[in-house]
């Protein structure tokens, strides 16, 4: 009973400790995620073995008539307190099978082949540029082992978009630089786990004595990788007979209900199979020391291949994925051995932090360079590059656990803190590049206006983003909207003669664009408005691509020029905008909005 309420307290301590510090760091604007992990180290056992160290070293403490109960609380409670924490180390492996597992759906095909090979010259340029520089000053400099100063430069290739994205999104900032972004950090994360694995399985090897001869080194990465894929392809097959999906029209936001062998399945409870699939199938791989993050990211490539999306989406529901991303920030706070800190460890911080902030601008510089980027990427694109925390921070106290004995702990002191400090100064980075960004585009859409004097901004009146299912949904939506700002009075007739005019030919121009239009007596003058679909839908584009972008326009029967006037307008502003060829929709939201 008495492990039992540590253990119970040590769960209440790491949620408030972490949900407060995420709240205040939030408020002070610096990262709900560096917030979590300071909370979870305050509560943590290692903090109070500070304050235990600091305290027995004054006499005014040692003297005090609470002394010996405070003696008899931190020798008896607090051991068993910090072999709780310790204990929970399991959730981190769940967890990170859980992402793994998640990278797969940025691995469809379709999306591979959009990226081009530039996005794929840039992330290897920086990945490469990365890893090679930490480990040659870890292992040259630092004297660290070799195998572990590969490890450190296999997690300093990782990076965690999540904050630049939030940040964009909270920015208003799309087009070119988010989509070459999206491209880089997904194929660095696979790139980053790859090595992370192959490594950190060479390690384990030497740990347990077996013989490193380069052919025999080669056979047991090849036969590791070989089962653990077929793990990873046991778990899509699972997967692929037990979730089965329903008509993609019966599916809404989030909330998407499937058909699986346990009867139809809501997005919670589809959450519960698969986090319980990805957990067997990591312990079995676990069991047989072979790189759990290979068979997760297999797992998961194919069931984005060869199966339904539904399954990823249940993996971001909004009330759970916090919950769970609170959870292991704590852990990882909690875990941060502060008591081990010294001057020589602060040299290592300092060293991961230069090194590595050094390799990702000059990395991905070079990687822009080379390809023909514009100067504005060239100098945008390296500064998104440094925030680091997710995936690196769960593979670091992954190493911490399995190298526990051979230098996993001093791994651990050395990136926890530099995390930190990635992750503060990169929100602060990040900002203010984004910032210069929309300024960026901003001037050019004042330079282009003076060559050009298409007033866009003066047609469109409306603006509305907001998700849709399909062509049929999104018009529908644009329609409920009119008649909110009253506009229109029939919904049903403008939807019906918009659909109708459609079956006859697609409005899609390509490029991410739609312009459905209808003439009707149901209004006087011309009315034009925009929405910003937060998901693409399929539209019959000559391109092939789908829609994000659509305006609708609604002319009088008796002015069937002013629609042609509307329409000139919209296409010749959309070409006036392109940049290389590629809309940029960015620009665009920032003419219509400001």
């Amino acid at each position: 009973m008495d492990f039992m309420k540590i253990q119970i307290l040590a769960i209440g301590m790491l949620i408030l400790g972490a949900y407060t510090g995420g709240v205040i760091a939030k408020k002070i604007k610096l990262g709900e995620t560096v917030g979590q992990i300071l909370g979870g180290m305050l509560v943590g056992p290692h903090f109070w073995v500070l304050i235990h160290n600091w305290a027995t070293t004054k006499e005014t403490f040692i003297d005090a008539s609470f002394f010996e109960n405070f003696e008899y609380m931190y020798t008896h409670g607090f051991k068993t307190y910090g072999l709780v924490i310790e204990e929970s180390h399991f959730f981190v492996f769940f967890f990170l099978g859980l992402i793994a597992f998640s990278l797969g759906e940025e691995l469809h095909f379709d999306r591979l082949k959009q990226m081009g090979m530039k996005p794929t010259i840039i992330c290897l340029t920086q990945a490469m540029l990365a890893w090679i520089s930490i480990t040659l000053v870890f292992y040259k400099i630092f004297h660290f082992p070799m195998i572990n100063s590969a490890i450190i430069g296999s997690i300093g290739i990782a990076t965690a978009p999540a904050l630049t994205f939030i940040l964009m999104s909270k920015l208003k900032v799309g087009g070119k630089l988010k989509n070459i972004l999206a491209n880089i950090v997904v194929l660095d994360d696979i790139i980053e786990v790859i090595f992370f694995s192959v490594f950190l399985g060479i390690a384990v090897m030497m740990q347990n004595g077996e013989h490193l001869s380069f052919g025999h080194l080669a056979f047991e990465v090849v036969k590791e990788f070989f089962f653990a894929i077929l793990i990873g392809v046991v778990i899509f097959f699972l997967l692929k007979f037990t979730v089965k999906p329903k008509k993609a029209d019966e599916s809404d936001g989030l909330e998407i209900e499937v058909e699986s062998f346990y009867g139809p399945m809501p997005s919670i409870e589809l959450f519960f199979i698969i986090s319980g699939i990805i957990a067997v199938g990591s312990a079995v791989a676990l069991h047989f020391n072979l790189p759990f993050l290979v068979m997760a990211v297999v797992a998961g490539t194919l069931v984005s291949n060869f199966h339904y999306h539904a399954i990823f989406h249940s993996l971001q529901l909004g009330n759970v994925m916090p919950a769970l991303n609170l959870f292991f920030f704590a852990l990882i706070g909690a875990s941060v051995k502060l008591e081990t800190f010294s001057s020589e460890t602060f040299v290592f911080v300092l060293g991961y932090l230069l090194v590595r902030g050094s390799a990702k601008l000059i990395g991905t510089w070079l990687g822009c360079y080379i390809t023909g980027q514009e100067k504005e990427i060239r100098n945008s694109l390296p500064k998104l590059m440094l925030p680091q925390a997710g995936m690196a921070a769960v593979e670091t106290i992954l190493v911490a656990t399995v190298l526990k004995n051979n230098g996993g702990d001093v791994i651990f002191n050395t990136i926890i803190p530099a995390l930190v400090i990635f992750e503060i100064g990169g929100a602060w980075i990040s900002e203010r590049t984004l910032i210069s960004w929309n300024k960026f585009l901003g001037e050019k859409y004042k330079s282009h206006k003076k060559k050009k004097h298409f007033a866009i901004e003066d047609i469109v009146g409306n603006i509305w983003e907001f998700k849709a299912n399909n062509k049929e949904d999104t018009i529908e939506k644009l329609a409920n909207l009119l008649e909110e700002k009253h506009l229109i009075k029939d919904v049903h007739e403008i939807s019906h003669a918009i659909i109708t005019r459609e079956k006859l030919a697609s409005t899609a121009l390509g490029k991410g664009v739609a312009i459905p239009h209808c003439r009707t007596d149901e209004v006087t003058k011309t009315i034009c408005v925009c929405g910003f679909l937060e998901n693409p839908v399929e539209w019959n584009s000559p391109d092939g691509k789908p829609i994000d972008i659509v305006f609708l326009v609604i002319t009088p029967k008796d002015k069937p020029q002013e629609y042609l006037q509307t329409v000139r307008s919209i296409i010749l502003t959309l070409k006036e905008l392109s940049l290389e060829g590629e809309l940029n929709h960015s620009l665009l939201r920032n003419v219509l909005v400001g």
